[in-house]
């Protein structure tokens, strides 16, 4: 590897991590992310990088299909599709620059239904093989994949599909 791959690859990280910390001290979990806002990113594009990163590998989306795999993880997490809280963009972008730093529920849930235990997660980390941009990009992916239900009431009580 060339020193110049080398540094463009540190500086990339570094950025994600700068991204990461300003979108996530910008703001609460429930609204828009305030005063720092990254480019708008490509879904098209962040589609492939899904699909480059082998990411459909272990996850699944909704009325999404993709090419076969060489391997077979022995769980799929799906991702995306209708859900009560979506995932804020600060939350995406953390997930994959950082994927230790929630272990998902529903993974949890699987290993233990497995008699398995997780202390890390199985996602390999992209840090420093993921561009700026793909990053971008796969967030913004990631985040069309969501449609938010509004939840149905009756006499004050949430009523639960």
């Amino acid at each position: 590897m060339s020193t110049h791959h080398g540094l463009k690859n540190t500086l990339s990280v570094c950025l994600a991590a700068v991204i990461v910390l300003a979108v996530s001290a910008c703001g609460d979990a429930t609204g828009p992310v305030k005063g720092f806002v990254l480019p708008q990113g490509d879904i098209p594009q962040g589609e492939q990088v899904f699909i480059d990163f082998n990411c459909h590998a272990c996850h699944s989306i909704p009325k999404m299909e993709f090419p076969e795999v060489d391997f077979t993880p022995p769980f799929i997490m799906p991702i995306g599709g209708e859900v009560y809280r979506v995932r804020n963009y600060g939350e995406l972008l953390t997930a994959i620059v950082n994927p230790d730093h929630i272990i998902s529920p529903k993974y949890k849930a699987m290993l233990e239904q497995a008699e398995r235990e997780a202390l890390i997660s199985p996602m390999p980390n992209y840090g420093e093989e993921m561009t700026v941009a793909e990053l971008i990009d796969v967030v913004e992916f990631l985040h069309a994949q969501y449609t938010k239900l509004q939840p149905q009431y009756y006499r004050g009580y949430y009523l639960i599909k």
